[in-house]
Parts: structure tokens; sequence; C-alpha cells
């Protein structure tokens, strides 16, 4: 097959692969599948848990509350608590009521005036008694005595009539209730006192029939269609108490008791996670098919399983409910996938794990501001600043939502400050599982890349140190990656900073390599054209080790390994057939691999344009052009990008940022005149 492209035609030789082909499609195919089944299975089981935490089985009338039951929302309803039982209780509880009789109070006190001046002329014993029994009286003639001692002070009389009267001003049905009202009313009167008042007292109170029905008929009517209400907070039953028909009554309308048809329950809550997990199923495999193949999956799922697992341990307790870091969750998958892997999962899960639409709302909110502010971090630092910022944005939800659910003040306080402190906890928590995620997984994320980019980093230093010719001709690398890796799509950032690692297996022997040598002189003069080949091709190898030794990621040193494929060192070859040695080609190559992916490509000719062109001498426009196509030309004959994924568009346009960014850098100088003539003069 002959294509055009780069203004060169070649000639390409296509063979059969399609077998090969289906055989991976189908492993991939099947790689998604089982991961995706994991997730679904993972989502059902907590799916259940939670359900069957909420639909507590236990609660019936006479059970033992094993915990603070409290509502997680507000309720209303409305009841008819009315039946036989209670309009009986009604009709022996209500109190009736009375209308007074006019002149009791008035009476009463006239008789006990009389009294008392009547006992003042009782002189002798026989005398007391027949006064007693003609009069019908409680006393015995020792009170007698005592009354006439006490009438000896004009205050006695007056303080009997003032009881009198204040017990008359509230009224007395009964005769029975009398020493209950003097210890209500804190009357001081002792027992002959009492005794005078139960001689001289009667009830001035009597039932109203006619308004007492009424009031009756009234409280009946009152628990008829009684409208109820339940408050987010307020607690149903208290741990140990037993549950009454009231309290159930009250679980049964906050959804926290099953009752019913089970069946219809378990066919209802079956449908809702198959849906959900259809919408899943196609949102990953049409957005984020490669992340989901990809090392990030188990990790989410880990932070999935945690999260959910955080959730369970608290749901019977409302309050501690807010402290859960569910933003962990869109912010590790975030980091270690992209920003749709991250919302597609968390709104599955907080599907699952909300109790009420408000705040479901609440949830989702804060994780999506958490995808999108966890996108741009740069530094683990920045975690801790999100968190900080997630903590007081979840608590401004936790407000809003406390208002709207006419939450107490004192809850709605305690909302904000979990909240708070939620978005502290999931800091916390990503920042130490975020290390193991990215070690144990082999995870490269946009963190350690940048982490990796600083030029104190020990191999970085070394390279500056041992091999200074080296390391800027890595940083101009980096420069050509970084915009050809963009304008194409792949990763720019990993494409810069792999760049600079690329080379630095020369630093074992840095003055073997050209852009190390100083002062003419070259160490291959004095050695054979086949060890110069070999000091050049184990550039890779050495550089592969020492990267490994400090621990740099599999990528990175998968791009130093990569980064010249099978390359001929040509000079070193053709200089050997020169000499008459006996020459094997393969001993002239680099040992590969070739790169497997679009950034190592991109590196591979990054890396060899910008050595090439140093020694371009027609640094014109037309000149860095014409010699780049020449050179990526040349690799593409060779075969070096063959399993790079990169298209022949897309190298085309690798091309075109390549020649505009070294166009930049070796632009035509303003020649000054003066500085000319000084030259000249010079």
């Amino acid at each position: 097959m002959r294509v055009n492209i780069l203004g060169r035609e070649f000639v390409f030789e296509v063979k059969e692969r399609k077998t090969k082909n289906n055989e991976t499609q189908y492993k991939v195919k099947n790689k998604f599948m089982f991961r995706f089944i994991i997730l679904t299975i993972t989502f059902m089981i907590f799916g259940i848990i939670i359900e069957m935490s909420r639909l507590n089985v236990n609660y019936v009338v006479g059970s033992i509350a094993k915990s603070d039951i409290v509502a997680y929302k507000n309720v209303s309803y409305f009841v008819d608590i009315l039946d036989d039982s209670i309009e009986e209780k009604i009709m022996k509880t209500t109190q009736p009521e009375f209308d007074k009789i006019k002149d009791v109070n008035r009476e009463t006190i006239i008789l006990l005036n009389k009294f008392l001046r009547d006992v003042r002329n009782l002189s002798d014993d026989a005398a007391i008694k027949g006064y007693i029994k003609d009069n019908k009286y409680t006393f015995s003639v020792e009170d007698i005595k005592e009354i006439k001692a006490r009438t000896e002070n004009v205050e006695y009389s007056v303080n009997l009539t003032d009881i009198i009267s204040e017990i008359y001003s509230d009224g007395i049905y009964k005769m029975e209730n009398l020493s209950k009202i003097i210890r209500k009313k804190d009357i001081k009167a002792d027992n002959l006192d009492m005794k005078v008042l139960q001689n001289f007292m009667k009830p001035n109170l009597v039932i109203n029939e006619e308004a007492t029905k009424k009031k009756i008929a009234d409280n009946m009517m009152s628990l008829r269609d009684k409208e109820i209400k339940i408050y987010k907070g307020d607690i149903i039953v208290k741990k140990g108490e037993t549950i009454d028909s009231d309290a159930l009554l009250k679980l049964e309308k906050l959804n926290l008791v099953r009752n019913g048809d089970k069946l219809r329950k378990i066919v209802g809550l079956a449908s809702t996670f198959s849906l959900l997990m259809i919408l899943i199923y196609y949102l990953l495999r049409k957005n984020v098919k490669k992340i989901v193949e990809s090392k990030a999956f188990y990790p989410t799922l880990i932070t999935i399983v945690f999260v959910n697992v955080f959730y369970i341990l608290f749901l019977n307790n409302e309050f501690f409910i807010y402290l859960l870091p569910f933003a962990m969750l869109p912010i590790i998958t975030t980091i270690l996938g992209n920003r749709t892997y991250a919302i597609i999962l968390t709104f599955s899960n907080m599907v699952i794990l909300s109790r009420e639409e408000s705040w479901f709302l609440v949830t989702i909110a804060v994780s999506l501001v958490a995808v999108y502010k966890a996108s741009n971090l740069v530094s683990r630092s920045d975690i801790v600043k999100l968190s900080f910022f997630l903590g007081i944005f979840q608590a401004l939800m936790a407000f809003s939502y406390g208002l709207v659910n006419q939450s107490s003040f004192g809850l709605i306080m305690l909302m904000i400050v979990f909240s708070v402190f939620s978005g502290i906890l999931t800091g916390m928590v990503s920042l130490a599982v975020l290390p193991y995620f990215e070690d144990y997984f082999e995870i490269l994320t946009t963190m350690k890349l940048l982490e990796l980019s600083d030029f104190s980093h020990t191999l970085l230093r070394q390279l500056l140190m041992k091999a200074p010719g080296t390391f800027h001709h890595s940083i101009m690398v980096g420069a050509l990656a970084e915009g050809a890796a963009e304008s194409i799509g792949a990763n720019a950032t990993f494409a810069r900073i792999a760049s600079y690692y690329h080379d630095i297996g020369k630093m074992k022997r840095p003055e073997f390599f050209v852009e190390n040598q100083r002062d003419g002189v070259n160490p291959h003069n004095k050695i054979k054209p086949s060890l110069s080949a070999l000091i050049l091709t184990s550039h890779t190898k050495d550089g592969y080790i020492m990267g490994k030794e400090n621990k740099l990621p599999k990528e990175i040193l998968d791009v130093i390994l990569q980064h010249h494929g099978t390359t001929l060192t040509q000079y070193f070859y053709y200089k050997a057939l020169e000499s008459g040695e006996e020459v094997v080609e393969s001993n002239f190559r680099y040992s590969g691999p070739k790169p497997k992916t679009k950034e190592s490509g991109i590196i591979l000719l990054a890396d060899t344009v910008e050595a090439a062109t140093r020694t371009l001498e027609n640094k014109s426009k037309e000149g860095i052009e014409n010699f780049i196509r020449y050179l990526v030309k040349s690799k593409i004959e060779d075969k070096q990008l063959s399993d790079s994924d990169l298209t022949l568009g897309e190298i085309e346009t690798v091309v075109q940022s390549f020649i505009n960014t070294l166009q930049g850098v070796y632009h035509e100088r303003i020649k000054y005149p003066k500085m000319d003539e000084k030259a000249k003069k010079n």
C-alpha cells in the first residue's frame, strides 16, 4: 500500500491480523465485563445491607430499642386514634366543668364566727360535751378547750377566715380534697385547724353537666384526623425504652419498619438497582472504558467499600452520618482516573447512600465541587486546602439543608460542626491512602509526576552535575515533547517530565556522549567502533537500573528503555564496516523495545530531532523543516513507531509542532550595526 505523508511516499506491507485483533478485543471485553460485574456486586451488596438496615424488622410493639432511634427527616401525617377504649379513657380522665355556689363562703364564715363566740362562753366539760352533741361536731372536749384558748388571740379568727376565703376562691368540689388543696396552696394549718375547717366548710362547686359533656366531645374530636408532626432530629425512642404502638406508627411513617408485601419490596429494590447498573454500564462503556480496565479500578473499588462500611457503622446514629468522608470517593477517583469516571461512580454511590432527597442534593453538590477541584490539584498540600474548602462548603450546604427541613438550631449547629470535620477527615484519609494506592497499584498520578519535575530531585541534580550537556538536552526534549503531545491530545505533562529522565543512563559514562564533551576530546577515537556502539546503546539499560533504584514510576522506566527503540547506531556501524571489523548489525542496535505508547513515540522523535538539529548548519525555516521531515521519515521507515499507536495524521501534527518550537529556538537574530562595526575592528 502506498501512502503520501510528510511530503514523501511510503510503501507499507499490510498483513492479515484480523484473528489477533479479534482475540485482543475479546480479552478487553471480558476484562471490562469482569470488572463491571465486581462493581455491580459491590453496589448491590451495600445497597441491600443499607436498605435492610433502614427497614429494621426488629421494630415491633414491646421490643426494646438498642440505641436512640432518631428521625432522619421531617414527616407529618394525620391519624384517627379514637376507639372504644380511648373514648372510655377520655370520659374518665376529662376534668369536669364546675359552677360555683353563691354565698357559701359568707355563710361558712358566719357559722365559724358564731362557733367561736359560743366556745368562749363554755365553762365546764359537761357544757362542752353537750354543745358538741347538740351541734354534731367531731371535736373532742380537749379540742374545744384548745380552741377557746386560741380565741384569746384576735388574729385567730382572722387567720381561719382568710384560709376559708382562699380555699373557696378556687373552689372545692369534694371535702376529701381539702388536705390536698391546703398542701398545694402551701397554707399553714395544723391538725386542729383542719378539724375546724372540716366541721364548717362544705363544697362550693357543682358540676356543669352540659359544659362537661361538650368538653368531652371536643377532646374526642381532637383525636379524629389529628396531624402528627415529626421533625428531623426528634428522638422517637430512647435507648433501652420499650417501643409502644405510637412509637411504632412513627417509625412506620419514617419508613424505618418493614411491613406489607416483602416480595414487592424485594422486586422494587432489584428493579431500582438493575436500572441503575444498566445506566452505569453504558456510561462506563462509552466514556471511561480504558479507566475501568486500568490500574485505577481497584483503588476506586477499595474507596467505595471504605465509604460504605463507614456509613453502615454509623447508620443508626444520625448525627454521626455528617462525619462521613464521602468526598473521598470523588477526590481519589478523579486523581487516579478522570472527572467523568469520578462523576459516574460518585453519583451511583450517592444514590445508594442518600436517605432523602435534600441530603442527596447536598452530597452530590459537594461531590461535584470535589471532582472539579481535584482535577486541578498539583501537589499533596493542595489536598489539605481542598479538604478545608469542602468542609466549609458542606457546612454551608448543611446550614441551608437544616433551614429547609426546619431543624432545631442545636441540630443545625451540630450538622455544621460535623460537616467541617467531615471535610478535614476526607483530606486526612485521602492523604494517607493515596501514596499506598500509587505505589501498590503502580499508578502514576499528575501529583506524583509534578513532584518528579522538581529539579532538586536526586537524579536530576546528579544529571546536572555529572552530565550538564545531557541535562540541557533533556530539558529541550521535554519542551519539544510537551508541545507535540498537547497538539495531538496525549499526556503533555507526562511527555515533558519523562523526557527529563530519559537519558539519565548517560551519567554512568558522560564523557562518551557528544553533548558532554569539551575541548575537542572524544574518547571514542581511542576504542573500537563496536565498543563505542556498546557504550552508547547501554545507556538505556543503565538508565533503567538507576531509575529503578531511585523508585521512578514504571511508565518513566519504560520511556527510558524505549526512547531509542531498536535504532541502529549508524555512525559506528559504518565505521566498523570500513575498518574491516566483523560486523553483526544487531550488536549496533539498541536493545529496545520499541515505543509502546504515543508519549514514548513522541519522546523518541523529540530526542532524535533535538540532538540532530544542533549539528544543522542551515537553520532557516525551510532547512529546519526539511531536516525534521527527513529524520521522522527515517524512523518510520525503520519501523520504530510501529507499536506506538501514533497515526500518520498525528505524526504530521507532531512534526508541525517540532517545526514551530525549533523555529522559535533557532530564529534569526537582528544584527545591530554598531556591534558589527565593533566586531570588524576587533
